[in-house]
């Protein structure tokens, strides 16, 4: 019994006929019915009742079809797996709740492994979690651990927020500020926050931003602008911000995010290799 039987035998039950299933399959009639009689014989049942102008299945056939089902998803499984398991050996993927540890991250991994692929993409929390228990990713940044079984979480570093402002702004003499002392202010802003962005839906609707999408025309902007703008303890060690601008602290308290790496148990010794920020 070979695989391609299996797909065949339930290509025929999916479709209701010899001639359809070998339509769909892109193969000849006669070499499916061929393919079917030889399966016939090596189970030692018929599969199917037989007219002159069609083909049922019987009661054996719907039993080998059922089998056939979980034999196909056990292959499947087994093909997935293979995937992700090459995909360990040549790439690390990360998948991030929010920008900035994400950048850290994967800047810290393409200096220690530079043999490897280092992917990243921001993701929602159920998706990155999702994605690490099928192999998508190899390391997850949430903001919050996760408690299941077969995944270890370690703190990485937490995240504060400051606002960037330029030496003539009238909070820029300030050591702190709050979040409600922007208000009616302009200011840039880069557009995929994570979970930042439940931070700027709750205590900053009455700051207006121009919001940019693409990282360095962002930076770029923020070096040519006298607008307001925000960084954090991250993204300010990543990318320095123009030497001319003070950089305060937000006090709010939701202000500043632990985030947690995490990982499959047969990658620990990935996560443990990675080492905490030393701006956390």
């Amino acid at each position: 019994m070979e695989l391609y039987q299996i797909r065949q035998l339930l290509a025929v039950a999916e479709h209701g006929s010899l001639s359809a299933a070998a339509s769909f399959l892109n193969v000849s009639q006669p070499a499916l019915t061929r393919s079917m009689q030889k399966l016939e014989r090596e189970f030692g049942v018929t599969l199917f009742h037989r007219t002159k102008n069609s083909v049922e299945l019987n009661e054996a056939g719907k039993i080998a079809v059922e089998q056939a089902r979980l034999v196909m998803g056990a292959a499947e499984s087994m093909s997935a797996r293979m995937r992700a398991y090459k995909r360990e050996q040549t790439t690390i993927s990360i998948g991030s709740c929010a920008p900035g540890p994400m950048w850290a991250l994967t800047a810290e991994l393409v200096q220690r492994l530079p043999g490897k692929t280092i992917t990243s993409e921001l993701r929602s929390a159920d998706t990155l979690t999702g994605g690490l228990l099928s192999g998508a990713y190899q390391l997850i940044i949430l903001n919050q651990p996760l408690n299941q079984n077969e995944i270890t979480c370690r703190h990485y570093v937490t995240e504060r927020l400051f606002i960037s402002l330029p030496p003539a702004h009238p909070l820029a003499s300030k050591e702190e500020v709050w979040l409600s002392e922007l208000a009616g202010q302009t200011m840039l802003l880069y557009a995929d926050l994570g979970v930042w962005e439940q931070l700027r839906e709750e205590k900053m609707r009455n700051i207006h931003f121009i919001v940019q999408k693409d990282r360095e025309a962002f930076a770029d902007l923020v070096t040519a602008s006298a607008l307001p703008s925000f960084t954090t303890n991250l993204t300010r060690r990543l990318a320095p911000p123009p030497l001319d601008r003070a950089e305060i602290p937000i006090l709010n308290p939701e202000a500043s995010i632990p985030f947690y790496l995490c990982a499959m148990e047969r990658n620990r010794r990935l996560l443990e290799s990675v080492p905490v920020p030393v701006f956390s």
